[in-house]
C-alpha cells in the first residue's frame, strides 16, 4: 500500500509543513520495493527527524551523512554536501546521487557486454541494454534502476515543473528517501559487479 499521507512537522527552519514532508506516491512505492521494512522505517524517521528538534535534526543529518560518503569522492562529496543543506538543495543532492548510480551501471553494463561505449552513455542508454534474461540478471533489479532513471535522476537534471504548493522539484523527504534508494541500489549492483566495486573506489 502506497503511503501517501503527510508527516507533521515543526515549523522550525522547513519552510511549509506540506512541502517539507509530502512525497509523490511514486517515490514512496519505490522507496518500499527497494528497501527493507526496517530500511524504510529508518529512512522516513531521517526525514522527519530532520524537521523536529535540533538534537534530532542533528542526530539524523549524522545518520544521512554516514550513509552517503565517499568512497568516490566524485559524486558522493558532492552529494553528501548538498545534503548538508536540506531542506534547501534537494534537486543538487538528487542529481549527485543519481550520478553515482550512473557511475555503476556504466561499469557493470560494460562488464557485461564488453561495448566500450558503455562508458559513456547515459544511465537511461545503458539500462536498456541491460536485458535480464540474455545476460542472465534480476529483472527486478533492472525494473527498479528504470523507475529510479525515469522517475528520480532524469527529473533532477531536465525536469524544472514546480508542484502547486511547492517552492522544490523535490522534498526534503524525499531526497532522503532517495539517498537510501540510491546506496541500497549501488550496494546490489556491487554485489554483482567487481568492476563496479572497482569504479567506486576509482575516483
Amino acid at each position: 500500500m502506497l503511503q501517501e499521507d503527510l508527516f507533521l512537522a515543526s515549523p522550525s527552519q522547513t519552510g511549509r509543513k506540506s512541502e517539507v514532508l509530502w512525497a509523490l506516491p511514486y517515490i514512496v512505492s519505490l522507496a518500499q520495493d527497494v528497501l527493507s521494512g526496517p530500511e524504510y522505517i529508518e529512512a522516513e524517521t531521517t526525514a522527519v527527524y530532520l524537521v523536529r528538534t535540533k538534537q534530532l535534526h542533528d542526530a539524523a543529518m549524522k545518520r544521512l551523512t554516514g550513509l552517503v560518503s565517499p568512497p568516490p569522492k566524485h559524486p558522493l562529496s558532492e552529494a553528501q554536501q548538498a545534503l548538508k543543506g536540506l531542506p534547501r538543495f534537494t534537486r543538487d543532492a538528487i542529481q549527485y546521487l543519481g550520478e553515482y548510480i550512473e557511475l555503476l551501471v556504466r561499469a557493470w553494463c560494460f562488464e557485461l557486454t564488453d561495448d566500450a561505449a558503455s562508458k559513456s552513455r547515459s544511465l537511461g542508454a545503458n539500462i536498456r541494454r541491460l536485458k535480464p534474461k540474455k545476460l542472465g540478471i534480476s529483472e527486478e533489479l533492472v525494473d527498479q534502476l528504470r523507475r529510479y532513471n525515469s522517475f528520480l535522476y532524469t527529473p533532477a537534471k531536465h525536469d524544472f515543473t514546480i508542484f502547486k504548493g511547492q517552492r522544490h522539484r523535490f522534498t526534503a523527504r524525499e531526497a532522503v528517501l532517495i539517498a537510501y534508494i540510491t546506496m541500497k541500489l549501488a550496494e546490489r549492483i556491487m554485489e554483482l559487479s567487481s568492476a563496479a566495486r572497482l569504479q567506486a573506489i576509482a575516483f
